[in-house]
């Protein structure tokens, strides 16, 4: 486990710089610096636990399809598009979620709430407005395509 053995900061240092967390670099040098420092910071034992018992162990978020097509919670999904991981698990709970609502942020990476917080925020208010003034609904059953038109023939 890279934690026991290189450390969370040499850890923080790698994970920073991957394919999802590039663009909040290039997007505000200063904020990531200050989230690879603090990452650095966290326990290597606490971050090893995590990993190994936690992210290792849990099941996969497609084991929970049944479950989740019986939600009635109002749900915002939010996904960065260049966030490769979890773009498609982003799309497969809005089509799996009868309350789920999707929003994809453009050149945005797993960080969105840091890279476009005005973005986030405006999103996330909204979605309150729209639950508390009953405006979020379930999904219309007639929005499921079977074809690109919906149109059988």
């Amino acid at each position: 486990m890279a934690f026991e053995t290189d450390g969370a900061a040499s850890v923080a240092e790698r994970y920073a710089v991957g394919p999802a967390r590039v663009q909040f670099q290039i997007k505000d040098p200063r904020g990531h610096a200050e989230f690879t420092r603090m990452l650095g910071e966290h326990s290597d034992v606490g971050s090893a636990g995590t990993m190994r018992g936690f992210q290792r162990e849990r099941p996969s978020i497609y084991d929970f399809a049944g479950e989740m097509a019986q939600l009635a919670t109002p749900i915002l999904i939010v996904v960065g598009d260049e966030d490769e991981g979890a773009i498609e698990p982003s799309l497969w709970m809005k089509r799996t979620i009868p309350t789920a609502g999707l929003a994809v942020l453009p050149k945005t990476g797993h960080t969105l709430n840091l890279e476009e917080p005005e973005t986030y925020n405006r999103l996330v208010a909204d979605f309150v407005a729209s639950v508390s003034s009953g405006a979020w609904r379930v999904r219309y059953p007639r929005s499921f395509a079977t074809s690109t038109t919906g149109m059988s023939d």
